[in-house]
């Protein structure tokens, strides 16, 4: 079978549409799905957005696909777009929650980077929805690192806890790196759509055009990845940057990151959630990971299942990140 543009946009619609999720034009081309992580040699027939629109102006005049206002779906699917908008409001209450919550952590030693995760950067939350992110750290302090940042977010009561089944509007303290290990090795094409969703909160560009750089593979996967701007320009506060140099001329940092991450990593191996199937946790002193109950692996069923439907079944091959 000879792939067109018309595949990846229909791949696009398919894979948000588990999401509840209709795409405007623009998004479409952001999230576009690249196949080449799956057919050898493929290059995607598209460069530019001009192009892009045309194709989906095909689609609707054929009814592979329908359109309502800014908003393009699979058919059958328009009362999504009710349901977006009202999560869309949702989100901008939670976002200022997020904002006000990492405005504290700027203060924190060897933080580096704030990324907005998971519904929370796609602006698709519901009132229960937690806060995802991606917290990037010193290489070295990561178990210091999510000490004070765990202390920190609990004595504002804005962290979720391990035993919350729901925790509406905190912060999901799930997923840390170091500055100098940002390699996500845990390729699929959840994680790479995940990845390429992330929204900056507290970051350089430094740091965001690294892990860009050092996740190169997330483009097997996705056509285009920008993160854009710093949400909210937020910088590392003065006493995390006078605090760092103290502690680490006296090795103070290297004694507590080394007593912590014994601690943590005890009750980390005794809980047991962590070695439950169907998950991922992963802790090391360049990684720390807990996602024991993955939605990944039922998130690329459901897409696979909806090419399928849709008459892809060539492309229904996706498979997840080796989850336990």
């Amino acid at each position: 079978m000879e792939f067109n543009l018309r595949h990846n946009i229909l791949a696009t619609l398919a894979y948000y549409d588990i999401f509840d999720f209709p795409l405007k034009a623009e998004e479409i081309f952001a999230r576009l799905i690249n196949f080449k992580h799956i057919i050898t040699g493929y290059r995607l027939p598209v460069t530019d957005y001009r192009t892009l629109q045309k194709e989906l102006d095909l689609l609707i005049l054929d009814r592979t696909i329908n359109r309502s206002g800014n908003y393009y779906f699979l058919f059958g699917r328009e009362y999504l777009i009710p349901l977006r908008l009202k999560r869309g409001e949702i989100a901008k209450r939670k976002w200022r929650i997020a904002k006000r919550a990492i405005r504290w952590l700027r203060f924190v030693p060897y933080l580096r980077a704030v990324f907005a995760s998971g519904s929370l950067a796609m602006n698709n939350t519901d009132e229960l929805s937690d806060l995802d992110v991606l917290v990037v750290v010193k290489h070295g302090r990561i178990w210091l690192a999510r000490l004070l940042i765990t202390a920190m977010l609990s004595v504002l009561h804005f962290r979720r806890r391990g035993r919350d089944k729901i925790a509406p509007d905190k912060i999901c303290l799930n997923h840390y790196i170091s500055d100098e290990a940002m390699l996500i090795p845990h390729q699929s094409i959840y994680n790479a759509q995940t990845y390429a969703n992330l929204v900056p909160i507290l970051a350089s560009e430094m740091i965001t055009k690294n892990f860009q750089k050092t996740n190169v593979w997330v483009l097997d996967y996705v056509n285009n990845w920008n993160m854009g701007l710093v949400e909210t320009g937020l910088n590392l506060g003065v006493s995390a940057r006078i605090l760092e140099p103290f502690l680490e001329i006296s090795d103070l940092d290297y004694f507590l990151n080394k007593i912590s991450g014994r601690y943590q990593s005890r009750r980390i191996t005794d809980n047991p959630v962590t070695h439950q199937t169907g998950g991922r946790v992963i802790f090391t002193d360049e990684q720390l990971e807990f996602h024991p109950r993955s939605m990944e692996t039922q998130i690329i069923k459901s897409f696979n299942a909806r090419l399928i439907k849709i008459g892809l079944p060539q492309l229904a091959v996706e498979k997840d990140s080796g989850l336990t």
